[in-house]
């Protein structure tokens, strides 16, 4: 079979979606929420059915909220924090979490992860390989990963909304650049700003501003250099809203920016995304306790695909 494409999944990112999608009352025997179980395996096996990868991995967060992020811009994710310093999230996901991963390894899918890392960057380093490559997430910061070779399979607005980004795709949805990749995306984030990342943007520089500076200037080096250039055609209040964050655009784009920094991914199975061999006790058990021998059984299924690579 000749090569295809290396789907990569922001997993996080599509287990938080799936429990908020799926309904809590999906329970296993004990009553306890499995409802991002059952979204998780539906999802993947979905993607899966439809794109035909032939290598599938699973990016992990090592760190949600790494130090060195913070350490360049303090307000990154800190809105998340819980009372217990870890990231603020459903009491009823953390077990469904290690009930996902169990299933993950039991059918042999292969997980990534890299100290000090989030799973945005392990996708970064998978989406730089020589092959084409499926990021699949739900967060649009990604979208600077798309390029000739890396599309970004985005389930933001919902699975049966789900949309393909090349870089021409990102191009026209934001009015930017056109280009062979689309990493302009980033400064156009660190821009804008994002409030679910803790990330204010920059004062009076709305989506519309952003992008009709980056056309004119390239990048965000472009524009912050038009701003101490006298004779540019920024407006005062243009000039005066980057001269004023500069500190803030210095930071950001560190933070923002994936592929900056050299990680050194993990795996825990085949670095290609082959798949291993599929442990059946083990999923049927799983299937049992969680309930959801269906979904996950459906997942197994169209994974299978993967073992004849």
């Amino acid at each position: 079979m000749s090569q295809g494409p290396l789907m990569v999944l922001d997993s996080a990112g599509l287990w938080f979606r799936a429990f908020h999608s799926v309904p809590e009352k999906i329970t296993g025997p004990d009553g306890a929420p499995a409802n991002a179980v059952r979204g998780f395996c539906d999802m993947v096996a979905v993607l899966v059915e439809e794109y035909s990868p032939t290598g599938l991995v699973a990016a992990l967060d090592r760190e949600w909220r790494p130090a060195w992020r913070v350490e360049l811009l303090p307000s990154y994710k800190a809105h998340r924090v819980g009372d217990d310093g870890e990231e603020d999230a459903p009491e009823s996901l953390g077990p469904q979490v290690g009930a996902i991963r169990e299933v993950l390894g039991a059918a042999g899918l292969a997980q990534a992860w890299a100290e000090d890392a989030e799973a945005d960057d392990v996708l970064a380093a998978l989406s730089a390989r020589d092959r084409e490559v499926l990021v699949v997430t739900g967060d649009r910061d990604l979208f600077q990963l798309a390029s000739a070779t890396t599309t970004v399979v985005y389930v933001g607005a919902g699975m049966k909304k789900r949309l393909a980004y090349s870089p021409q795709v990102v191009a026209e949805r934001f009015d930017l650049p056109a280009g062979d990749d689309a990493r302009v995306y980033a400064d156009y984030a660190v821009l804008v700003g994002d409030a679910s990342d803790g990330l204010p943007g920059v004062a009076g520089i709305g989506a519309k501003t952003a992008a009709t500076l980056l056309r004119e200037y390239g990048d965000l080096d472009g524009i912050i250099a038009a701003a101490g250039d006298p004779g540019s055609a920024l407006s005062a209040r243009q000039r005066k809203a980057i001269t004023e964050g500069a500190d803030y655009l210095t930071a950001a784009r560190g933070v923002v920016r994936l592929g900056g920094r050299a990680f050194d991914v993990r795996f825990d199975g085949d670095v290609d995304g082959r798949r291993g061999p599929a442990d059946s006790g083990r999923i049927e058990s799983l299937g049992e306790s969680t309930g959801q021998a269906r979904a996950i059984g459906r997942l197994v299924e169209a994974t299978a695909v993967l073992d004849e690579v």
